[in-house]
């Protein structure tokens, strides 16, 4: 006998088929753009009757607030002016099943307009990552439930949350989990993307420390994946970013945790000051002494085409004030505001220095290479050069590199649990981040060719000098970027394997274009 539920969705599949199959009946005479409007249309219109209240859209005489709220709330100037046709705001995981399931409808019925995207807190800045122009975008932003469980072991996490809406919960109950280290960005696309904490020394990747992921697949089933129960899946969500369904809550662990020492430690820049500062990542990022409860980010901040400061954020996640570990980089001139306090303010203390590039147009690019201070100073030499050019014609330019070290000590945690491809190596890793934030839209262009470039030549270098490695932390690619190839020909293999289980239609790869897909990233 069938469920209740699966009653509903016999129905509901009959209801579907017959609305999209008049609208398709009608479609003949229509040209093909025409033709994607109106399946398009009708997909928000299904919708909407079936979530009522839940679907917002532009085409009202009066602005629909919530879709322009919305749309408002993305990072960068390149998704916020996407024009999906309508946004589904749901609030619960059934509404998230409802809307997958009338989506995939529309998929198996051939309806072209009925694309989607996905997003949790939108921080990911190239266009159509987590919204879509003509189609529908599933907003999760209201599924941002943070309960913490009896025992305090562990915490069930909503993926639209960002982490400011985490850390003070879990802060004044002395407790922390590994997730990210800036207050408003997002959970969902962090925790499947790998995700880099201040905690990673101790406890690994982001990823590594869920017990259990609550996901809605394509069916618009709604199951749990987990060491136990499909852990096929459970090891496929843990890097393979959008691309297996919707995870509706995260069940992650948690720890004892107190006040930490931490702040940022600013520097002038000289030649003297950076070769000094390049000296102290090298020494930092080796394994054999590196530190697990010390974590750094080292930016390099060019405005308006003149390298102005080196911020340090600098973080002990004991409170002890000045351990060893950062000796070396207190010895060099700076000023400071290093501190004792919980985790929310120092993410929220970088959020607030970066929150000058938000609505902007907005770019990230990265590079993996082995531990190495040389290199580090050539890689600055590369972008000094790169941005002194863009300055003369590129209005309100903002550069940052910022190299994060990522030895073999942090990444070997649970390496084969995940399928980032790091188990295959035993090298002491720096991760390269491009941050690049500029005014004018006309400047698009310009700047993603000249960051492209920059990239590639560093790339080149890297290869040339046997520092060169392949993983592409996805969290950071820009869209021309391969972080799924960059998992390795194993993890690569694997995730399509799931994905054929999971997804057999293939929903996500084909009518979810934002992301990066199995076959071409």
């Amino acid at each position: 006998m069938l469920s209740l539920r699966s009653r509903i969705y016999q129905i509901a599949a009959v209801l579907c088929t017959a609305y999209f199959s008049i609208a398709v009946a009608a479609l003949p005479g229509l040209t093909a753009t025409q033709n994607k409007l109106q399946s398009t249309e009708s997909c928000c219109d299904t919708l909407s009757s079936f979530l009522p209240g839940k679907v917002h859209d532009d085409t009202a005489l009066d602005l629909d607030a919530a879709y322009e709220a919305s749309l408002a709330s993305y990072y960068s100037l390149q998704e916020q002016t996407l024009n999906p046709t309508c946004i589904v705001i749901p609030t619960t995981n059934q509404d998230v099943a409802t809307a997958v399931f009338i989506l995939n409808t529309a998929y198996g019925l051939s309806m072209s307009g009925c694309k989607f995207a996905v997003r949790s807190g939108g921080h990911t800045p190239q266009a159509g990552a987590a919204n879509i122009e003509g189609g529908i975008t599933i907003d999760l932003q209201q599924l941002n439930q943070v309960t913490v469980s009896g025992d305090k072991s562990f915490a069930r996490i909503g993926p639209g949350n960002r982490w400011i809406n985490i850390y003070p919960t879990l802060d004044a109950q002395g407790l922390a989990m590994v997730g990210g280290r800036v207050s408003t960005v997002g959970v969902g696309g962090l925790m499947t993307g790998g995700g880099v904490s201040f905690y990673s020394g101790r406890y690994g990747f982001a990823c590594d420390n869920i017990y259990n992921f609550e996901v809605v697949l394509a069916s618009g089933a709604v199951v749990n994946a987990n060491a136990t129960s499909n852990p096929n899946l459970f090891r496929a969500l843990k890097g393979g970013s959008n691309n297996f369904g919707i995870v509706t809550r995260f069940d992650v662990r948690l720890f004892q945790q107190g006040k930490l020492w931490g702040g940022t430690y600013t520097q002038i820049p000289t030649t003297e000051t950076r070769t000094d500062v390049f000296n102290f990542i090298y020494n930092f990022t080796k394994s054999a002494t590196y530190d697990p409860y010390a974590a750094l980010i080292s930016n390099f901040a060019w405005e308006a085409g003149v390298i102005e400061l080196i911020v340090n954020d600098v973080e002990y996640t004991k409170p002890t004030p000045l351990p060893p570990a950062f000796e070396g980089l207190f010895e060099i001139p700076g000023v400071s505001t290093m501190r004792v306090d919980y985790l929310s303010s120092f993410t929220t203390e970088i959020a607030v220095a970066s929150s000058t590039t938000n609505g902007k147009s907005n770019m990230f690019a990265t590079l993996t290479f082995i531990n190495d201070a040389a290199f580090m100073a050539e890689l600055y030499a590369l972008a000094d050069t790169m941005v002194t050019d863009m300055n003369t014609h590129v209005i309100g330019l903002l550069f940052t590199m910022t190299y994060q070290p990522l030895p073999h000590a942090i990444y070997s945690k649970s390496a084969a649990s995940n399928v980032l491809g790091l188990d295959r190596f035993t090298d002491d890793f720096v991760n390269l981040l491009a941050v690049v934030s500029w005014q004018l839209a006309s400047d698009d262009a310009t700047v993603y060719a000249a960051v492209k470039k920059l990239f590639e030549d560093a790339e080149a270098a890297a290869k040339q000098k046997g520092l060169w490695n392949e993983f592409v932390y996805l969290n950071y690619a820009a869209s021309w970027q391969k972080p799924i190839t960059g998992y390795g020909g194993d993890s690569k293999a694997f995730l399509e394997s799931v994905s054929e289980v999971y997804d057999p239609g293939q929903l996500f790869q084909v009518n979810v274009p934002g992301g990066f897909k199995l076959a071409t990233g």
